[in-house]
């Protein structure tokens, strides 16, 4: 599938979301900064996995789902399946008590079964919801991209299922799990795969992609969204992240600082290591605080600091860019030599 740099570019703005909610949490849960962050992500995922199933050719159905799965596994298990691996053998108690739900991707759901509180592994529920949509859509999609008008058809019915949960508790017993669960976070997903077939199909409209006045509404309406809560607020996030999405891998932005900063070769770079951030972040800040960090400040003297001894109660100025630097060195380091040559091996086993 053809490479979109501004798509890398995007991936940086979801992880950078991400850490400002798990390392600056003053600021990110007043910005929705980490729901936004991960929903962006998944209306990413939608769109070039769906893509790449539209695009797949040669072999039957059951050739195309494995060599699909193959290819997947290479990229997303090595270095979720090392993390458990090391957890556990460091006995960490929560790994070694739902290890079959982290193993089997499902941790979702024991997160919110278990009611389990802040631990270094849950943001692992993205993942497994991740996971679970990558193990069925391509049934979807195979089977019914011949037939491109009913898989838009089911796709709407799939996305406006998953909104009206989230948004209305039309199954109010599977409620608690709107947050995690994929039947509600699939809205986003099939939001970005509505997109894929759509361009598949149609010519995507010129006039309003193109438009300078739409692209500053979409952006004001984003910011807007982030900063306010109100009533359809996940189903606009993920509108505007298709809109994103799209333009990104099919045109440029009339705000000519938007595309240079989406093609930053060190924002691109970020945006290539973005699953690693993610997998190490949240585990990194656990350790670091609870072994470093925390030991250090709290043993400082803050009343001797005259005005700024409010810094004692605003770690995060001082966490936010250290731990995100340090995600990004060791994200950095897994990709070269633990990633990389293991998705060297992806055209070799299971070439298109």
């Amino acid at each position: 599938m053809k490479y979109f740099a501004k798509i890398d570019g995007l991936r940086f703005i979801a992880i950078f979301l991400v850490l400002i909610e798990h390392f600056a949490d003053f600021i990110g849960s007043k910005i929705s900064a980490g729901y936004y962050g991960v929903d962006l992500f998944f209306v990413i995922s939608g769109f070039l996995i769906t893509g790449i199933l539209l695009r797949s050719e040669g072999g039957s159905f059951r050739k195309s789902y494995f060599r699909f799965l193959g290819r997947r596994t290479l990229r997303i298990f090595p270095i979720y399946y090392l993390s458990i691996f090391i957890l556990w053998l460091s006995g960490l108690e929560i790994v070694r008590e739902k290890i079959a739900w982290l193993l089997l991707y499902s941790y979702n759901y024991a997160w919110v079964a278990f009611d389990i509180p802040y631990t270094p592994v849950n943001h692992f529920w993205s993942l497994g919801v991740e996971e679970q949509f990558y193990l069925f859509w391509p049934f979807v999609v195979l089977s019914l991209r011949s037939k491109p008008k009913l898989l838009i058809t089911l796709i709407l019915l799939i996305v406006a299922f998953g909104f009206s949960q989230f948004v209305f508790n039309i199954i109010p017993s599977i409620s608690e799990y709107n947050n995690v669960g994929l039947l509600t976070r699939m809205a986003s997903l099939g939001m970005g795969a509505l997109g894929a077939v759509y361009l598949s199909i149609y010519k995507a409209p010129d006039k309003l992609m193109k438009n300078r006045v739409v692209e500053i509404s979409m952006f004001v309406i984003l910011i807007v969204t982030l900063l306010f809560d109100y009533k359809l607020k996940v189903c606009v996030l993920a509108l505007t992240s298709l809109y994103l999405v799209i333009k990104s891998s099919k045109y440029e932005f009339s705000l000519n600082f938007v595309n240079t900063f989406l093609t930053n070769k060190h924002i691109v770079y970020i945006g290539t290591i973005s699953y690693g951030i993610y997998v190490y972040h949240f585990i990194l800040q656990s350790y670091i605080t609870t072994y470093l960090f925390d030991p250090v400040w709290n043993g400082i003297d803050f009343s001797k600091f005259g005005v700024f001894e409010v810094l004692k109660w605003n770690s995060w100025i001082f966490k936010f860019p250290l731990y995100s630097l340090i995600s990004i060195v060791i994200a950095s380091l897994s990709f070269k030599y633990i990633e990389k040559p293991i998705l060297k091996l992806k055209d070799k086993l299971f070439k298109y």
